[in-house]
């Protein structure tokens, strides 16, 4: 997948969503709807890249071949794609607490 399919992806997701909210005579959006697609979006991003760089770390520790320093990055490369992950889900979550409580 490249860049281009991700954006065009990432504009189909925006677009389902918000054009999810609306009934058969929406015009406009609220806010609210628009960051939720927004951070949908964006969460689907990460979540791509945390599952990639996971893989990678993976093959780096595979082939590292017992040598301490390679073994090192590549936990290091894992450990930092899962922390992401989890920064990046719990944001979300904190936008979605915050939207549905302001009701913006």
């Amino acid at each position: 997948m490249n860049l281009f399919h991700i954006a065009v992806s990432s504009y189909d997701a925006i677009h389902n969503s918000v054009q999810s909210s609306c009934t058969t005579a929406c015009t406009s959006t609220s806010l609210n709807d628009t960051i939720a697609a927004i951070t949908n979006v964006i969460l689907y991003i990460a979540g791509a890249a945390s599952i990639i760089m996971i893989v990678i770390g993976g093959l780096r520790y595979v082939v590292s071949g017992g040598n301490p320093s390679a073994t090192n990055d590549a936990k290091n490369t894992i450990l930092y794609a899962v922390v992401g992950l989890v920064i990046s889900v719990s944001a979300y979550a904190i936008v979605n607490y915050v939207l549905g409580a302001f009701k913006l």
